[in-house]
């Protein structure tokens, strides 16, 4: 049996006795008839990606035996809905609205998927332009909450940040939109209809739009990844956990960011230079305490 793994690539069950350093996949009968959940019963070791090696437990997030997000003690794991039985990554069987009923956990699993995809490149988006120019970048609007106003004030953007000035590449506001919505109109499209436009990928090479016909549309594979990642099943689960928990902690950042915004008037990358120049004088507590509360950790 095989299915779709991190980036396109097939996750197939193989036993323990063929390959002994991998980790075997057990599928458990569910007398609900829900997806049935595979389950890893020993970790996986393999170089990582500085060289060092990986270990990774697969039993501590995939099956029924998983890390739950209550300790034991406070949540019964009978107590956890029957769709929610370890085999999407990032499972910790919380779901107290009951939104993954009635066949909905896929569709809400996709939604986490993207969000979480967004909020790491948005992540990124508010921190980096604004550390650049803290550090001499020419970048207009670069404090995230700032770009749209300087803008519409008449402004260009710097499309892309080019650090200390070495290309002057600014747009104005409606040629920034255009690009945007082209952009971002045919890659939901091919998205939502589950194809794609003939190209060429670094590591791939050329090829047509076929390679898209059947692919997982959270996963899509080939050309997408261009670094092989999904070429080890083992990897891919991995990969798979990684990236929804950084996703996770990169949704939560974007809503801190945020009230930051509301809070200090200031972004990110500032509130972070100045809490380390200063931790004990620029912190929640003195911020909130307008400055006259005597610092504290």
């Amino acid at each position: 049996m095989a299915r779709s793994g991190f980036l396109g690539g097939a996750v197939t069950q193989r036993t323990a006795s063929k390959h002994s350093s991998r980790t075997a996949v057990c599928v458990e009968a569910r007398k609900t008839g829900k997806k049935k959940a595979p389950t890893k019963t020993t970790s996986s070791k393999k170089a990582g990606w500085l060289g060092k090696e990986d270990t990774f437990n697969f039993s501590k997030y995939y099956g029924p035996d998983r890390q739950l997000f209550l300790p034991g003690g406070l949540l019964d794991p009978n107590d956890v809905p029957d769709y929610l039985n370890g085999e999407l990554p990032g499972d910790y069987g919380y779901d107290p609205l009951g939104l993954g009923k009635d066949g909905g956990v896929d569709k809400y699993q996709a939604y986490e998927v993207i969000h979480a995809r967004w909020a790491m490149l948005g992540a990124a988006g508010c921190i980096i332009p604004e550390g650049l120019a803290a550090n001499g970048a020419d970048i207009k609007g670069a404090t995230w909450f700032e770009t749209g106003a300087a803008m519409l004030n008449g402004g260009t953007l710097n499309y892309f940040a080019v650090p200390f000035g070495l290309i002057d590449n600014k747009l104005p506001l409606f040629a920034v939109v255009a690009i945007e919505v082209a952009l971002m109109g045919a890659a939901e499209n091919y998205r939502r209809t589950g194809t794609g436009p003939a190209g060429y990928a670094p590591g791939v090479g050329k090829f047509d739009s076929s390679v898209f016909d059947g692919a997982d549309p959270l996963y899509p594979g080939g050309p997408l990844d261009p670094f092989n990642l999904a070429s080890d099943p083992d990897v891919a689960a991995q990969l798979k956990v990684k990236e929804i928990k950084n996703g996770r902690l990169a949704m939560v950042a974007m809503l801190g960011f945020a009230v930051q915004a509301l809070v200090t008037g200031e972004g990110p990358y500032a509130n972070w230079s100045q809490h380390v120049a200063d931790p004990f004088g620029y912190n929640l507590l003195t911020i909130l305490g307008d400055g006259d509360r005597v610092p504290t950790l």
